[in-house]
């Protein structure tokens, strides 16, 4: 396989490193430490790809980690569960409008800490997806390197700390007691990836974003819900998925990418970091009106990835459910109105291309 995957275009990188990098998350795993195959294949990945020496997963295996998480999230519905989440969809709309809220109040701190444009600093905070803030922000003026570099650094650094973080509300000695639902028969796990797959294939076809997660997602809780399947995956599914998203995240630090905008890069991370405590803080008060793990709020609010978060929250035995929905609704709704928000905003308040020198 991998000597096949040396011949493609752009794969070379990825058949070179996906070894190392497998390595690196089971050294990381070993230290007990939270995602560790998934932040152990980043690191590799990412010191690999800052050498100057790109890293393309291919279109194949990074389809297939996505099926995976969303049927893992999928087998676990049930009807009570979509009961529970209808009851919070207001809560998940207002999750999602402060986090456009936030990088709106933000970007002008950015701009003019990071001497970009203001349109580049809103586009560079909003917590959607990195291709699309990416093509949105340029249609209004916006640089598309610097947002997609800075997309990279969020995602990378609410996953390296936040389940660091979430560390300190979580029992050590429970963690591995809580066992939740059993692992699902070969057959089920099949027939559930099956499903993943053909969720994800029509999603990618009409458009939705992250759609092989959330098309699997949706395909197999429909199914699950009937009582035909459920459980959860095979945990080395589990660890395969972990590794194939540390392995895409990874790949984004490239060095010509983030080496181009140093002062953009600094001035973002302590803006990303400003706005992930604000958002954990609007989860803690989420948590007083409508009772719910701490943890599991805190992911669920997060300007992380939405495979990430749900990864995270599998791995901690947190509510992954609720993660996932929450990172779906905020997902759709940011790059649903993203534009929009935009142009009214700079009708109202920038006027002008503005540039914090």
């Amino acid at each position: 396989m991998i000597a096949a995957l040396r011949d493609k275009p752009g794969t070379h990188g990825f058949a070179v490193i996906l070894v190392p990098a497998a390595i690196g998350g089971a050294i990381w795993s070993a230290s007990g430490l939270p995602l560790g195959w998934l932040m152990g294949a980043a690191l590799v990945t990412g010191a690999y790809a800052m050498t100057g020496r790109p890293v393309a997963v291919p279109k194949l295996p990074h389809r297939a980690g996505l099926v995976m998480i969303g049927s893992g999230v999928g087998l676990v519905l049930t009807p009570e569960i979509a009961a529970r989440m209808t009851m919070w969809a207001p809560m998940m709309l207002l999750a999602a409008g402060l986090g456009i809220a936030m990088a709106a109040l933000c970007a002008p701190l950015l701009a003019r800490a990071g001497r970009v444009s203001v349109a580049t600093a809103y586009f560079s905070l909003l917590p959607g997806g990195i291709i699309e803030m990416a093509r949105v922000g340029e249609d209004f003026g916006a640089d598309r390197t610097t947002i997609a570099a800075l997309h990279t650094v969020r995602v990378g650094l609410v996953v390296g700390l936040l389940p660091l973080m979430l560390l300190g509300f979580l029992p050590h000695d429970d963690q591995a007691a809580i066992a939740g639902t059993p692992t699902a028969g070969a057959l089920q796990m099949a027939g559930a990836l099956a499903v993943g797959a053909l969720g994800g294939w029509v999603s990618s076809k009409i458009g939705l974003p992250a759609a092989w997660l959330l098309g699997a997602v949706v395909a197999v809780g429909a199914v699950a819900a009937t009582g035909a399947i459920g459980g959860q995956l095979h945990p080395v599914l589990v660890i395969l998925a972990q590794i194939i998203v540390g392995l895409t995240l990874g790949a984004r630090f490239e060095r010509r990418r983030l080496a181009s905008i140093p002062r953009a890069m600094a001035a973002g991370l302590a803006t990303l970091a400003l706005i992930m405590v604000a958002m954990a803080a609007f989860a803690a008060l989420a948590g007083l009106l409508m009772p719910q793990d701490l943890p599991s709020l805190i992911l669920a609010f997060s300007i992380g990835g939405m495979a990430e978060m749900v990864l995270t929250a599998k791995v901690l035995h947190q509510d992954i459910a609720l993660v996932a929905a929450f990172q779906t609704v905020r997902g759709v709704t940011v790059n649903a109105v993203a534009g929009a928000v935009w142009q009214r905003l700079d009708r109202k308040f920038f006027k002008t291309d503005m540039r914090g020198e």
